[in-house]
């Protein structure tokens, strides 16, 4: 027989009237939950996801008090249940929370009225390895009119039932179609011949199937109304997913073109091209000096501004200062600088590419040759594999949000063990306001670039790239900056993975909440000191 373990008691109020989260939301941090979805008028949830701190979520929608609606609530023992909670009302006198069906994690379920601790209660059935048992329920228990189906025997049993104990007369009918029935007390039969079905006694089974036939019909017209309700919600996503791509995809493309033309402008004015202000507007001064350089470069295929124009760009400052400082040529490549990168899985790291520019060849620590995949110079991004596999690799989460508390880790100053240091996330926002970058206060040093920054969970929320400059700050204000460091947003991380089919894994790799130790561990594991020899 099966036994049922709640592992989770469900608080039906977990949603306050104070949520903060008008219109649509992204992961949204609420109290014990995070919310992705719509929120109404007075800042209630209408429908979307939300994430427990446990490990509990429920997706689906939400009444007017902003309580759990109709939804699929999945627990953290891997049991789920679809239906309505907090349903309205009461049934023979006890008040119940939800109505649905409730999936253990070993297969099983129970369809009924359920309690605020998901407890049936009411009509409902609940399946056991050997059959079921259907009627009036309460704490998971028959009590009043109802069937005990046994499959082994290939029996029914109906009778009135007291914690799913018989007392008073049982009609027991058979899959070979005989039938019987007994007198029970605390479910042991009164001694003496069991009697056939007949006459009065018929009349009383036929009435028990009756009443178990209409209650159980209505019951499944309910269930069917909550599935068909998911159906919708599953469209309102997909919805609501299309849109939030179509305008992430404009918002990237406007951010990324700014970007794209302010590297020109300032790689035209190294070349010597006068053009004003680098302010990333694709002005007649900044077309004007693009289309000299394209004259003087004797370039006469279309070049659009774009990645490419980047990249004949920066060939032609490298071509220059190459001429300038070729009295001394070394023999023999040798370390000229060092960083950090981390696996994201068994055999391939990310880095920044400042840290592998203009190398003749890479090593990590103990020597193993690293190879260059794809670099992004734009967002200063490059992708390695490691001619060894990595014990373990990273896992990629959300980008991150203000205050979270994060984790640094890198080799600053070529030193050949880990640091590991944590802090917060300060601004949403990066250098000059730049949208694929954030800051956070985490201390870092020169080498830490390219390495990863982590979140409670172990999990990666951005890339270090760069520190603010000490010294410049000093003496343009007269005041030090308080570790004011930047990182690269994941989004800009996983689009460049995405783009060369590279394998990551999403989410967290702890099914509870990590220590600080851990996720110190897990730097450890998973981070290596980055050799550059020129």
């Amino acid at each position: 027989m099966k036994i049922r373990i709640l592992l989770l008691l469900i608080s039906f109020n977990l949603f306050s009237q104070d949520t903060e989260c008008p219109g649509y939301v992204f992961d949204k941090q609420l109290e014990e939950y995070k919310f992705t979805g719509q929120c109404a008028e007075g800042n209630l949830p209408v429908w979307g996801v939300a994430n427990y701190d446990n490990g509990a979520s429920f997706q689906g929608y939400f009444n007017s008090e902003g309580l759990f609606g109709i939804g699929i609530l999945t627990l953290t023992s891997g049991a789920y249940m679809i239906g309505e909670f907090n349903t309205p009302g009461e049934l023979l006198g006890s008040k119940y929370s939800a109505v649905g069906r409730f999936v253990f994690s070993d297969g099983g379920y129970a369809e009924s009225y359920f309690d605020g601790s998901l407890l049936a209660v009411g009509f409902g059935v609940i399946s056991y390895d050997d059959g079921y048992h259907m009627g009036m329920l309460s704490n998971d228990m028959l009590n009043g009119i109802g069937v005990k189906r046994n499959d082994k025997s290939g029996s029914n049993h109906y009778s009135t039932w007291v914690n799913s104990k018989a007392n008073g007369i049982v009609f027991s009918e058979y899959d070979d179609g005989q039938s019987a029935q007994n007198q029970y007390i605390n479910d042991e039969a009164i001694v003496g011949d069991s009697l056939p079905i007949q006459g009065l006694a018929k009349n009383q089974l036929d009435e028990i199937k009756k009443f178990l036939n209409l209650n159980y019909a209505e019951l499944m017209a309910k269930i069917a109304d909550i599935e068909a309700a998911m159906d919708e919600f599953i469209v309102l996503v997909d919805q609501a997913d299309a849109q939030i791509e179509a305008t992430t995809t404009q918002s990237k493309f406007a951010s990324k073109r700014s970007l794209i033309v302010k590297s020109a402008q300032e790689l035209l004015a190294v070349l010597g091209y006068k053009l004003g202000k680098a302010d990333g507007i694709l002005g007649p001064l900044t077309i004007a000096a693009i289309e000299a350089f394209k004259q003087d470069q004797g370039l006469t295929k279309e070049l659009k501004v774009d990645e490419n124009l980047l990249v004949e760009l920066q060939k032609q400052v490298r071509k220059e200062s190459n001429s300038e400082n070729n009295s001394s040529v070394p023999t023999e490549p040798s370390i000229s600088g060092t960083g950090t990168g981390f696996f994201v899985n068994r055999e391939i790291l990310v880095t920044n590419e400042h840290v592998i520019d203009g190398c003749v060849y890479l090593t990590d620590s103990q020597n193993n040759n690293l190879e260059i995949v794809t670099v992004d110079r734009l967002n200063d991004l490059a992708v390695l594999r490691s001619s060894v596999t990595s014990k373990d690799y990273i896992y990629l989460d959300n980008d991150p949000e203000l205050g979270e508390l994060v984790y640094v880790a890198g080799f600053p100053y070529n030193f050949d063990t880990l640091n590991f240091t944590s802090g917060a996330v300060s601004a949403l926002v990066g250098f000059e306001k730049n949208i694929t970058q954030f800051q956070f206060t985490a201390p870092i040093q020169p080498g830490n670039s390219g390495g990863p920054i982590l979140n409670t969970w172990g999990s990666l929320i951005g890339v270090t790239f760069a520190r603010i400059d000490d010294l410049a700050i000093l003496e343009a204000t007269n005041t030090l900056p308080q570790n004011i460091n930047y990182g690269i947003k994941l989004d800009v991380i996983r689009d460049i993975l995405t783009e060369y089919d590279i394998d990551y894994d999403e989410g967290r790799a702890y099914w509870f909440k990590p220590s600080q130790e851990d996720v110190a561990q897990l730097a450890k594991d998973t981070t290596i000191l980055i050799n550059c020899f020129k």
